[in-house]
């Protein structure tokens, strides 16, 4: 039986020592105890002083009233029980666009690593989930923000780590204390940053060779998504279901139908043992 872990405030001088340590250390970092969105108040801050949030800076917060997820689904937890934060990248502008599709994938396998570390084996679910034995554990959401010389790509994370069975948001999803892993916030983040930093560099340093990179190879290798019949759910109330077969070189899934093969760069996909 899962007990529920004091939920103490977010630690900051902690990380920061841990960050240090693992010679990843945060240039600008701030933890209100309560944000409406992490990724809206990034972008605020970001359009009122670009030069005080350094690539791989941190805004957290530990209790998330008005989060979303994707198609503006709204996402809120008890204070304390996740890990949510946002952190901005600057990408520049010789970058192909088609490529941007690598940093969220890319941010999930950081992700499935860290939580790993942490004593929760997780995969990869495309485009922008976390699971553990098949249930979400963490959602990402980006954005596009307008930058002198490039544009800004805000990473939003949020990792379930101490909310019990009663708490979880729906039924399909978990949680580090309920995984049996370390629900240790600020070893996780400094965890994720110390992964994502080197490979979010060498996507971007490799242009149209993104999909040929090692992190690449890191992603496809935990996609559990690869392999999986899925239902695709496009904008427009558009679907299909087929197989996933391949990631190409933009991070686009490829879905087998039939024999034939479909490109979905945007949408939603469900695994067949949740149809």
């Amino acid at each position: 039986m899962h007990t529920e872990p004091s939920r103490r405030p977010f630690d900051l001088p902690r990380f920061q020592e841990l960050s240090e340590r693992s010679r990843t250390p945060v240039a600008h970092l701030e933890w209100p105890a309560e944000l409406g969105s992490t990724n809206d108040a990034l972008a605020e801050r970001l359009t009122a002083d670009p030069d005080s949030w350094p690539d791989f800076s941190v805004l957290g917060t530990d209790f998330q009233s008005a989060g979303r997820g994707r198609l503006g689904r709204v996402w809120t937890v008890p204070p304390g029980a996740c890990l949510t934060f946002s952190l901005p990248v600057r990408v520049p502008a010789a970058f192909p666009i088609e490529m941007i599709g690598w940093l969220p994938v890319v941010t999930g396998w950081c992700v499935a690593e860290a939580l790993g570390a942490a004593g929760a084996g997780a995969g990869v679910k495309w485009p922008n989930d976390v699971l553990v034995d098949g249930r979400k554990i963490c959602g990402i959401l980006t954005r596009a923000h307008p930058a002198v010389g490039g544009t800004i790509v805000i990473i939003g994370i949020g990792i379930n780590v101490s909310l019990t069975a009663a708490e979880l948001p729906v039924p399909t999803a978990t949680s580090l204390l309920l995984a049996g892993g370390s629900t240790d916030r600020e070893a996780l983040l400094a965890g994720v940053l110390e992964r994502l930093r080197p490979a979010v560099a060498e996507v971007l340093a490799a242009g149209e060779g993104a999909g040929a990179s090692a992190s690449a190879a890191g992603v496809r290798e935990a996609m559990v998504t690869l392999g999986a019949d899925v239902r695709v759910e496009l904008p427009g109330d558009e679907h299909f279901t087929g197989r996933a077969v391949a990631l190409d070189d933009t991070g686009a899934l490829v879905v087998d139908v039939g024999g034939a093969r479909r490109r979905v760069s945007a949408g939603d996909v469900v695994h067949a043992r949740a149809l």
